[in-house]
Parts: structure tokens; C-alpha cells; sequence
């Protein structure tokens, strides 16, 4: 009998058999070695990345929406059977629920929102706004809330009927000038944040940032001539906020603008994640990611990436950073790849991603654990299914 009909005689028979005969066919014996040793090697470290099952035909020019989609061909945005041709400022939700856009109709502004299935909720003629301003900015929300950045430093927040409800100036007052003012926020704006990423001051350069709680109350919880903001962002619940400036300081601060904690780090940092406790926080340069104990400053593990980092985040229940990384040049990542690392096992993946990917906002990108060793990453033109298993 040939030593490989034998391996499937073996199969069939007892452990004793197996052994005794094992010794009679040295080929066999390391054959059933290598297999074994591989196969535990498979099992053991494993990544797969897939589209989520009703994205997987997208391009980088469609983006899901909630039981919709909106697709980009030539400055028509289309969303159902509702084009927009060449919008001055656009904004999904994060649960892809709503879809804004600033239209410059014939010199005059309108603020239009669409459903998923491309129905106007709301649409305002905006008659404030400047027609030939290139700063207009619109931020949408899942509670059907929109904010508006009707020039450099002003906004104005309208009612999910499309009502103007209040209007903030977030202006400096510097006599040196200002770049745009920038608006962070949760899913359901609970937590809304105006900052100033660069001011100047002479020779220097600062910023600031304040929490915008109602029309009549604000608090500005960050105010520095010195450094200026690189990034800002607030937590998938809204009850953290967290500032990366130039000088490569973090700062962590809960909802009402109350300092927590500062870490200062050596090499340029670029962006910034948090769990949703905000016990660890991922912070994460060009090339490399690293994990801190939000409150100690500990660093609790780091990796490099061969790709440059897009974003960064830790998963505490499974000890494992996720990086997606890419050059993003426009709104397309182009040669995606994910890496995983798992911490405590001192283990790491990497996995080209063949398919077409572009964000829209980087704001909106996040991953979240469906369960042990399985992600979704979401706020890019389609979601990504990630499995890693070490």
C-alpha cells in the first residue's frame, strides 16, 4: 500500500495501530508532523477582511446609507430619484439615516436634507449665506439636526424640520486672523464642539475650543497661544473629548470641558481613538500605533504599520489594535491594508484589501466589536467584516 493511501487507512484505525505504523514509513511520520504543525499555525493566526454582504458590489464612488445609497457620477449626487448637481458642502449621518447638502442654485443658498430613499425632509433658502464663500460646511446628524459653517467662524444649528434654531459665532477676535473654524460631534450631537485649529498671534500660533451646550451657554474648555490643534474629536458616546495639538500633547476631557488627563508624546502624532469607557485611548502617527491607559499614561503595547496609518483602534476585550492603513490622496485610500496585533499574545497580521476604498469624513470612521475576534469597521463607501484570530 503507497505511504499516502496508507495516512487515509490510519484515519480509520485506532491510536496504537497509528503509532506502530508510523514508525514503519519515516516519509509518513513527517508529513503527519508538517500538518500538524501547520494546521496549528492556521488556526492560530488568521485575517480575513470582506465587504459587509449588501456592499460588496460598491465603488469608491457610492456610499450606503441606511437601506439607501448615495452615488457620485460626474457632480450628480444621487439619492434615490433626487439629484444634486455639484453640491457646495455635503454630510451623511452617521447611521446614514440623512443626507445633507448646500446647493448654490442661481446665487442663492439652500440647505436641503434627503432620506435614504431620496425624499426632501427639509429644504432652506439660506439667504444669509454668501453665495461665492468657499468655507461653507454642513454637518448632519442622526437625531435629524443639522449644522451649518456659514463662513469662517459662524454657524448656525436648524431643528430637523429644517428651522433655524440658534446661531454661534465661534470667531477669535484676532486681529492676526484664523483658519476655519471646525465642528466635532457624536452621532446625535450630544456633544458638540467649535474650535479654532490654528489662530494667530504675531509670531505665534494657537487655538481653542469650546462645548456648545445651548443658544445662551458654552464653555471654552481649551484655550492656547501656543499650540495649535491637530486633531479634536469626540467619543462614539459622547462623553469624551479629546485634543491632539502641535506639540504632540493629548488631552482628555469629559463632556462639559473638565480636563482629565494630559499625555505628551516624542514623535509626531497624527490621530486619535477611544474606548468608549475612556480607560485606553489609541494614538497613532504615520507608520506607527500604540495603546495608552488613558488615566496612568502607561503605554500598554505599539506597532508599526508598512502602509501609512488612516486610523488606529483598540479592542480592550480582545488585547488587539486594528489599523487600517493606506495613502489617502482626495477621498480615496489607495492600496488599503489591515493590520492586527494582538498585545498580550505578541502576535500580528497583515492583509491586503483588494477592494476600492473612500471616506467621505474621517470623523465618521469607526470599529466596533460584533463579538470575540470579529469587527466591523464602518464610515467609509462600503462597511468592512474583519475576523482576527490568533
Amino acid at each position: 500500500m503507497h505511504f499516502i493511501e496508507k495516512l487515509s487507512f490510519f484515519r480509520a484505525n485506532n491510536i496504537t495501530t497509528l503509532l506502530h505504523d508510523l514508525m514503519k514509513y519515516p516519509q509518513l511520520l513527517l508529513i503527519t508532523l508538517l500538518t500538524l504543525i501547520l494546521g496549528t499555525t492556521l488556526q492560530a493566526r488568521q485575517l480575513t477582511i470582506q465587504a459587509a454582504p449588501d456592499h460588496s458590489g460598491y465603488t469608491a464612488q457610492q456610499f450606503p446609507l441606511d437601506d439607501g445609497l448615495l452615488e457620485i457620477d460626474r457632480g450628480y449626487y444621487t439619492v434615490g430619484e433626487t439629484e444634486v448637481f455639484n453640491p457646495e458642502a455635503w454630510s451623511i449621518s452617521f447611521s446614514g439615516n440623512k443626507v445633507s447638502f448646500i446647493e448654490n442654485r442661481d446665487g442663492a443658498v439652500y440647505l436641503s436634507n434627503l432620506t435614504p430613499t431620496g425624499r426632501k425632509s427639509a429644504e432652506e433658502n439660506l439667504e444669509f449665506f454668501n453665495a461665492q464663500d468657499e468655507t461653507m460646511k454642513v454637518y448632519a446628524f442622526d437625531d435629524g439636526r443639522t449644522v451649518t459653517r456659514d463662513n469662517v467662524a459662524n454657524f448656525t444649528f436648524f431643528d430637523p424640520a429644517g428651522e433655524v434654531l440658534f446661531s454661534q459665532s465661534n470667531s477669535s477676535q484676532s486681529s492676526d486672523g484664523e483658519r476655519e473654524s471646525q465642528l466635532a460631534a457624536d452621532a446625535f450631537g450630544q456633544t458638540i464642539v467649535l474650535y479654532n485649529p490654528v489662530i494667530s498671534y504675531g509670531s505665534t500660533r494657537g487655538s481653542q475650543a469650546r462645548v456648545i451646550f445651548n443658544e445662551e451657554e458654552s464653555n471654552r474648555f481649551f484655550n492656547s497661544q501656543s499650540s495649535e490643534i491637530k486633531n479634536l474629536s469626540v467619543s462614539k458616546n459622547g462623553s469624551f473629548i479629546t485634543i491632539l495639538t502641535s506639540d504632540n500633547t493629548l488631552f482628555l476631557f469629559d463632556r462639559f470641558g473638565n480636563e482629565l488627563n494630559q499625555i505628551s508624546f516624542d514623535d509626531d502624532q497624527i490621530g486619535v481613538s477611544l474606548t468608549d469607557d475612556a480607560e485606553y485611548v489609541t494614538v497613532f502617527s504615520s507608520s506607527r500605533a500604540q495603546v495608552i491607559d488613558a488615566l496612568s499614561g502607561e503605554r500598554l503595547g505599539s506597532t508599526s504599520s508598512r502602509s501609512p496609518v488612516v486610523y488606529a483602534s483598540y479592542i480592550p476585550e480582545d488585547d488587539t489594535i486594528l489599523i487600517l492603513g493606506g495613502a489617502v490622496q482626495g477621498n480615496q485610500i489607495n492600496d488599503p491594508m489591515m493590520t492586527a496585533v494582538n498585545i498580550s499574545q505578541r502576535q500580528i497580521d497583515r492583509e491586503e484589501i483588494s477592494m476600492p476604498l473612500a471616506v467621505h469624513d474621517m470623523q465618521k470612521v469607526r470599529i466596533s466589536r460584533e463579538r470575540a475576534s470579529h469587527y466591523r469597521l464602518d464610515g467609509l463607501n462600503r462597511s468592512l467584516i474583519i475576523t482576527a484570530s490568533f
